[in-house]
């Protein structure tokens, strides 16, 4: 992912059990924060410096834009705030999350927040200002004007001052849901305990279910499921609500801002890093990509009952949905290993895009294991800002599924690392491409562990159909519940648990046909509550679009060069344009049906 899922909390997590204190990692496994801001002092003026152009921008939106210099100059202004904010907030981000324990660590997070109640009106005046610049535009120099563009399309949606001021002022209460559902998952979750095979005691959280539920036994797998969403039940009717009250949020900020649906709003959202560029996606794509996938399900349903098949079962359970199906013992993998397989696997993408990734592993940007008071609760994110480049936060375990997610990751550091090299305001990617070369990497890495054979070969076949399975049908389950829950609330119906029950058991039946769920109340909503509305779609084009790169790589179709001339050019074109510079048309239903074809293919060899 890349960026963090959820708002700041600053309620802490229950501390894992058996983890490493932080002073015991070497250094170079830990990030340097200090090459962000020296000392927590740094980024304290940088904060206060923040505030004074917020001022100073306000000021120049006060004035009428007479000539294109003025309007260059309030341009200048509005990428400078958004440079500056990203700054402040990766670093307040990263030191939060690696210290989750830290009173003053929190404080900055809230801290950064809070800045967004002078940031967005000062933003949204500059916009109403930009909305009167038309005639100036044109005589901007060409570096200039996809982003005017940009700024002035998103014009037609700010408000008065009065009205940005009172959402500003409102943006974190209607932040409210996420931190009740994060809450309910975390911090307020007691994690209950399960015997394994050999007499070892283990926890069960959020953040270390699926490693729970890859273990070999079956018997232990059913009890450590059982034991873990028999306490999640109790949180059925609080994660529904809270997931409710995100979307009556979500519709009154479309409304509020003239968006026709909270769809249309969520997929006009900013681009991230945040440089003022918004992402621009038709709602008919989202509808073609949902329909398309749920249309050609049969390479979904094949790969689950080649799953029973492998394991031996009469009946496939829930808790056989995350186990290994290779045929031997998966590997485990030093971090040293590791690095080496990725950086032969990144190979086929040029010498100069692996001496990158070989130069961000020297640059303390990982933050490699988990530890005592570290955010564990996900496998890994890679927050960036245009300034200072990406940093990844991972926990790895040393095991071929955290390999995975750390080689997921660096395809976003070096996306960022790309983007970077041109002005700072282009330095982003719109929500529907980000995923792409994160998932690229994922399938270049199944590639090299194939050719070197074995046990490796093995465990890359089951990440290959635990990636690309999750990523392209999971993720349109995810959006279609989510747009079915929208619906409601836009429509005036309550969302009530029974109503969250029945849409959710009705895409379970459809996509996981082969899977005998029982009496599960509120088990698998494919929903968090934590991520924004209509997040899931970018997963599914993500998916998409590796799987079409990948392809072309390979047939030479594709030049190394021709991909990474994509990357650098990310937050220079819509969405739709990005998609068919890589020879997707996503206004089709072409990628979508190739995409789970090649799904299909995967499946056939893993059968042989």
């Amino acid at each position: 992912m890349a960026a963090p899922a959820s708002p700041a909390i600053t309620s802490r997590y229950h501390r894992p059990m058996n983890l490493p204190a932080r002073t015991e990692i070497d250094p170079a496994h830990r990030f340097d924060l200090t090459a962000i801001y020296e000392t927590p002092d740094d980024w304290n003026r940088a904060v206060g410096e923040l505030l004074d152009r917020l001022d100073d921008l306000k000021s120049l939106a006060s004035e009428p834009l007479s000539s294109t210099a003025d309007l260059e100059t309030l341009l200048d202004a509005v990428a400078d705030c958004f440079e500056r904010k990203q700054r402040i907030e990766l670093y307040a981000t990263l030191a939060a999350n690696v210290a989750t324990d830290s009173d003053a660590a929190a404080d900055r997070k809230q801290q950064a927040e809070r800045v967004t109640e002078r940031f967005e009106p000062a933003v949204a005046a500059a916009l109403r200002r930009i909305e009167s610049a038309d005639q100036y535009i044109d005589g901007l120099p060409e570096s200039d004007r996809w982003y005017a563009r940009n700024l002035r399309r998103q014009a037609g949606h700010v408000r008065s001052e009065a009205v940005e001021d009172a959402l500003a002022a409102v943006e974190q209460p209607l932040g409210a849901s996420s931190r009740v559902a994060r809450a309910a998952r975390l911090e307020d979750f007691e994690p209950p305990t399960v015997e394994r095979p050999d007499g070892e005691t283990v926890e069960i959280r959020y953040g270390n279910r699926r490693a729970v539920l890859s273990h070999p036994d079956r018997e232990f797998r059913r009890r450590a499921f059982e034991v873990y969403h028999g306490r999640m039940d109790s949180y059925e009717h609080t994660l529904t609500q809270a997931f409710a009250e995100k979307l009556q949020a979500a519709r009154a900020k479309a409304s509020v801002r003239g968006y026709d649906s909270i769809r249309d709003w969520a997929l006009s959202g900013r681009c991230y890093p945040e440089s003022g560029l918004a992402a621009s996606l038709p709602e008919k794509v989202h509808d073609t990509m949902v329909e398309t996938v749920r249309d050609n399900l049969d390479p979904l349903h094949r790969s689950l009952a080649l799953r029973q098949q492998r394991l031996g079962v009469d009946e496939l359970r829930p808790w056989d949905l995350d186990v290994s199906i290779a045929k031997s013992e998966p590997p485990e993998l030093s971090y040293d290993d590791v690095k080496t397989h990725i950086l032969a696997a990144l190979e086929p993408l040029g010498e100069e895009y692996v001496e990158r990734v070989e130069r961000f592993f020297t640059e303390r940007r990982i933050d490699v294991y988990p530890t005592q008071d570290k955010r564990t609760d996900i496998p890994a994110y890679c927050p960036s800002s245009a300034g200072d480049g990406a940093y990844i936060l991972a926990n790895f375990k040393e095991d071929v599924r955290t390999a995975f997610y750390l080689c997921h990751e660096l395809g976003h550091a070096i996306h960022v690392d790309h983007h970077r090299e041109g002005p700072a305001r282009y330095a982003t990617a719109p929500r529907p491409v980000e995923e792409i070369p994160s998932i690229l990497h994922e399938l270049l890495l199944v590639d090299h562990l194939l050719a070197e054979g074995g046990a490796l070969a093995d465990a890359a076949q089951n990440r290959l159909l635990e990636c690309i399975g999750g990523n392209l049908y999971s993720s349109a389950r995810s959006a279609q519940f989510t747009h079915t829950l929208a619906g409601y609330v836009e429509d005036g119906t309550e969302v009530t648990v029974d109503r969250a029950r029945e849409a959710a058991a009705s895409l379970r039946e459809a996509f996981y046909a082969p899977v005998a769920f029982g009496d599960q109340p509120g088990r698998n909503l494919p929903v968090s509550g934590i991520r924004e509305p209509y997040s899931s779609y970018q997963y599914v084009l993500g998916a998409t679009g590796a799987l079409a790169v990948h392809s072309q790589l390979r047939a030479g179709e594709l030049s190394p060069e021709r991909y990474r001339e994509f990357f650098r050019t990310t937050g220079r074109q819509d969405s739709v344009g990005l998609f068919e510079t890589l020879g997707c048309d996503i206004q089709t239903e072409d990628p979508f049906e190739t995409a789970a074809e090649t799904f299909g293919e995967y499946v056939d060899d893993f059968e042989r």
